[in-house]
């Protein structure tokens, strides 16, 4: 086998394992991209990556705001959230209910399927441990040690909004299809599965930029409490720190230190400096503390406004 075929076979497993459905027969010319088509570089859930050709004209994207129209000729990068499918949702919560099944062989086929579906098992899984019943809760706790012992903490808290950038905004919501229209120059026409994407982006967007236009850390993000910052996402420069008063899980006090946040989510180590993505929420009614990555966090009833770690950047 030929270096060429063994890297086209490689990829035909990728599109097979990933549900990405070719529409067109595999003997039928492959098509350059037409002139205004977007060509996205294509992170997919088992971190491969795919060059594909958006065929899609605009995204109807639903924000707390509204529903918006965005050309695809003006999209530079998205951030795919979590998506779950509903047949796998279903899966997923009849799994849930056998781990304590009287049954060894159920319990067995339980927590196998909620392991294979790795990190969209994890938030049920993070309900089931606080279950009233203690067999359920217990392998819950134990399916979740297995799962954060193999999947990065940041595919494990991927938020259930994605961000779409262009030239001159980045906005959250969500992608309102479930799949998109893209063609790949080797196997043509596909309809690209968002819950199988991570992210897509033009090929070098944002990464010279970013790294010379994010904001010095600030300490903590007091000074975004006004209301005009709500729902803006903001870069910034950070370094990892232990140090630092921190209350909240995913969600943090806008007093909260910015540094130990990123500690604590597991997007920087103490030390390590890296871009760090954040959008500014309003008024949350509490804040849930935890231990993470060496870190704890403490619990708060009310404060006036509220940030969540996106991503990190180069």
């Amino acid at each position: 086998m030929t270096r060429a075929s063994a890297h086209a076979t490689r990829l035909l497993a990728v599109v097979v394992a990933l549900g990405l459905t070719p529409a067109l027969s595999a003997q039928e010319d492959k098509k350059p991209p037409r002139t205004g088509e977007s060509v996205m570089e294509v992170k997919l859930i088992d971190d491969s990556v795919i060059k594909l050709t958006l065929l899609e004209g605009q995204l109807e994207f639903l924000t707390p705001h509204g529903k918006l129209t965005i050309p695809v000729a003006e999209i530079r990068k998205v951030d795919l959230g979590m998506r779950i499918p509903d047949d796998v949702a279903a899966q997923i919560q009849a799994a849930i209910a056998d781990l304590g099944s009287p049954q060894f062989k159920r319990r067995e086929e339980a927590m196998a399927l909620l392991l294979k579906y790795r990190e969209k098992s994890y938030g049920s899984l993070k309900l089931a441990a606080k279950s009233s019943d203690a067999e359920v809760s217990k392998r819950a706790e134990e399916l979740m040690e297995k799962l954060e012992s193999l999947i990065p903490e940041s595919k494990l808290t991927l938020p259930d909004y994605d961000v779409i950038h262009t030239e001159l905004s980045k906005i959250a919501g969500k992608i309102m299809t479930p799949t998109l229209r893209a063609r790949s120059f080797t196997f043509g026409d596909l309809r690209l599965k968002l819950a199988d994407t991570l992210a897509m982006s033009v090929s070098g967007f944002g990464d010279k930029d970013e790294l010379v236009n994010a904001i010095p850390d600030p300490g903590s993000l007091s000074n975004y409490q006004q209301p005009q910052h709500i729902g803006k996402i903001f870069v910034f420069r950070v370094t990892g720190a232990a140090a630092g008063s921190l209350w909240g899980t995913e969600l943090y006090t806008l007093d909260s230190s910015l540094a130990a946040a990123a500690v604590h989510m597991g997007v920087l180590k103490v030390g390590q400096t890296g871009n760090v993505r954040i959008m500014i929420l309003g008024p949350s009614a509490g804040f849930v503390g935890s231990t993470r990555n060496g870190l704890t966090s403490s619990n708060y009833a009310n404060y006036p406004g509220a940030f969540r770690i996106l991503t990190k950047e180069p």
